[in-house]
């Protein structure tokens, strides 16, 4: 059964934890899921993986100084049955048809196609984040790492639409960054064209709002969480800018 979304949780980037919002919704009432979690990855050891997130995700070249997040240091096995916590979740506010579009890297991508599927979903594909080779990590005498995975997955059927999305997204994201993890624009703008006109994109895990302003600039309703107060104050000031740009032509 679907229900209406109460007036005080949709548009809205809440100071809060995802389970606590999801927990909130009522049933089958999101037409998206589009985010990108804590991905608790960045090493091979639990020693290098309890590091603050920018030891793990910032190169040592780059100068910029963004704030922490928290929650990024579970090992694998407790990383994958928070996924399923909160993608179970995510699974009963999702309509029959919605979509699940999920970032993570390549150390945690076997883990979490597992959560999605415990969680109910149907598992799709996987497509690639191509940062380009101005944003690639060189690894002496190996491969570089140059990209992140977009899981995909659908609760129930796929919803048959116009909508044809590549499989590879060549994005050069523009530093100054506004989250050390951010993801381009333009790649949030495609792919929320998953979503139905007048749909909800749900972002669970908002940091500096990207997906939700791609939501909102193509005119959808969305809910986000944000549990960091420095993010949440990003996140909020980027959405409330969108208020403030001239109508498309």
């Amino acid at each position: 059964m679907q229900h209406t979304i109460p007036a005080d949780l949709i548009n809205r980037v809440h100071l809060a934890d995802a389970l606590s919002v999801l927990r909130a919704l009522p049933d089958g009432c999101v037409d998206l899921t589009l985010t990108d979690p804590p991905y608790s990855s960045g090493g091979t050891t639990s020693a290098s993986r309890s590091q603050v997130p920018s030891s793990k995700y910032i190169g040592g070249d780059v100068k910029t100084v963004y704030p922490e997040f928290q929650h990024d240091s579970k090992d694998q096995r407790s990383w994958t049955f928070w996924c399923m916590t909160w993608l179970a979740e995510v699974y009963r506010v999702s309509r029959n048809e919605a979509h699940l579009a999920c970032f993570v890297d390549w150390r945690q991508l076997p883990s979490l196609t597992d959560a999605i599927q415990a969680a109910g979903f149907t598992w799709r594909g996987v497509a690639v984040w191509d940062k380009t080779s101005g944003r690639t990590r060189p690894r002496a005498g190996g491969f570089a790492q140059q990209t992140e995975f977009l899981v995909w997955a659908t609760k129930g059927a796929v919803r048959r639409a116009d909508v044809y999305l590549p499989g590879v997204f060549s994005e050069r994201l523009a530093h100054p960054k506004r989250h050390m993890t951010e993801k381009p624009a333009q790649l949030a703008r495609d792919v929320v064209r998953l979503a139905p006109a007048g749909g909800v994109v749900l972002d669970p895990f908002a940091g500096s709002g990207t997906f939700l302003a791609a939501a909102k600039g193509a005119s959808l309703n969305w809910i986000g969480c944000e549990l960091e107060p420095t993010y949440h104050r990003v996140a909020t000031a980027r959405l409330a800018e969108l208020d403030t740009l001239p109508a498309a032509a």
